[in-house]
């Protein structure tokens, strides 16, 4: 009450034409912090945001306790899905004769490497016009890759990407074919997709993601699945008696749909998000967080690169059964070109005793109860993804 006898006795004071100096003071005071809220984030002061990076333990940290599930899950195409830009990552080949994209007899990017760095350089007519670095792989080089640079702390997508089936290099996907383009800019779904973690903040368009380049975690890794492990590793550190997961995810104790929104998250195709990127995790709903851009009754225009969750709900196996992506994907092991391990699979429930076995006539030396796969689940072009090589008698459809 005091206090406030004193701040009126001081107003009281203050001569009439001082008013409106004050209120115009407080007017451009307040203009000022309303104009912040427009600016776009920075490098600054995107590192002082308080995330939830401290919740992180690293995958490295579960080997201790599940070294034979690691050292499997190590080897498979989701731990390499992204990687810092290193020789031992990159695909391509930087050798002489075969290290350069041609667009025509005047423009070429020519892949080069300096030491430990690796460059995409832009030359017209022999002349050197634009050199910027592979800094981030993208993809683990089973069917392809692509790449990333950074301009301060905004990734960009660089113009030559790899195509692993042709064992070359190709026109990234949907870029132009008469010239490189050096201007993509590569937004944090991206990275949400490719990568298990990262501080971003997007800028007021929503065009632009702003990285905190050391928060990244590359690869999808245990914790994109189970759960930020800090506190779970902490605790059976201090507690190796106990055997049951304290302060993480575990299959067991997902639902059905949770199951399959931790996949969808990324293998639904590409989505309208309520919510930002790196918001959504295991046991969330996915629904909550984004909503897809098709219809369940349009399912035959679903691309077979883009959708699999959708392809997947509409089939008959979903329909009729319980199962989910894990009932035939192990995620902790490599089971690419291993048709024999999927129909076995396949084979638990399409079997004698079920009455919905294979009615194909064979010899038994053909052997197609080893390969489900080749009838009832073949290859097919993408109509979203079409590689662009410099050959042209070589560009062809990714197959999925």
């Amino acid at each position: 009450m005091k206090s406030a006898f004193y701040i009126i006795f001081y107003f009281r004071k203050i001569k009439k034409q001082n008013y409106i100096t004050i209120l115009l003071l407080l007017l451009i005071y307040a203009g000022v912090l309303l104009c912040s809220g427009f600016n776009h984030v920075t490098e600054t002061n995107l590192s002082n945001k308080i995330f939830s990076d401290s919740m992180y333990a690293g995958s490295q940290s579960c080997r201790s306790c599940h070294q034979a599930i690691y050292d499997s899950f190590i080897t498979t195409a989701h731990n390499f899905t992204s990687r810092p830009a290193a020789a031992e990552f990159i695909k391509g080949s930087f050798d002489s004769g075969m290290n350069q994209f041609t667009y025509n007899q005047f423009m070429q990017v020519t892949m080069e490497k300096n030491d430990s760095s690796f460059f995409q350089t832009e030359y017209i007519g022999g002349t050197a016009l634009r050199k910027e670095p592979f800094e981030i792989v993208v993809g683990s080089g089973r069917k392809g890759q692509t790449y990333l640079y950074w301009k301060q702390n905004v990734l960009y997508q660089l113009p030559i990407s790899y195509y692993t089936p042709s064992h070359s290099w190709c026109n990234s996907p949907g870029y132009p074919k008469n010239a490189p383009y050096y201007d993509r800019i590569t937004t944090a779904r991206c990275i949400e997709c490719h990568g298990s973690y990262a501080k971003a903040e997007e800028g007021s368009n929503n065009f632009i993601t702003y990285f905190d380049k050391q928060s990244i975690i590359y690869g999808v890794d245990c914790e994109r699945c189970h759960g930020p492990s800090a506190n779970h590793v902490a605790f059976h550190t201090a507690h190796p008696q106990e055997k049951k997961a304290e302060y993480l995810l575990t299959k067991k104790v997902l639902s059905r749909q949770q199951k399959l929104d931790a996949c969808a998250l990324c293998h639904s195709g590409i989505g309208t998000a309520i919510k930002p990127p790196f918001s959504f995790f295991t046991g969330d709903k996915l629904s909550d967080y984004s909503v897809p851009r098709y219809s369940p009754d349009s399912v035959a225009l679903l691309d077979v690169h883009g959708n699999q969750y959708g392809l997947l709900t509409s089939s008959k196996c979903f329909k009729n059964s319980e199962m989910n992506c894990s009932s035939c994907h192990n995620v902790h092991q490599t089971e690419i070109n291993q048709p024999a391990i999927y129909s076995a699979k396949c084979i638990n429930c399409h079997n004698q005793s079920s009455h919905n076995e294979c009615t194909v006539k064979h010899d038994a030396d053909l052997g197609l109860s080893n390969n489900c796969i080749g009838c009832h689940m073949p290859a097919l072009p993408s109509k979203a993804i079409f590689l662009q090589l410099a050959d042209p008698r070589k560009s062809s459809p990714d197959y999925v």
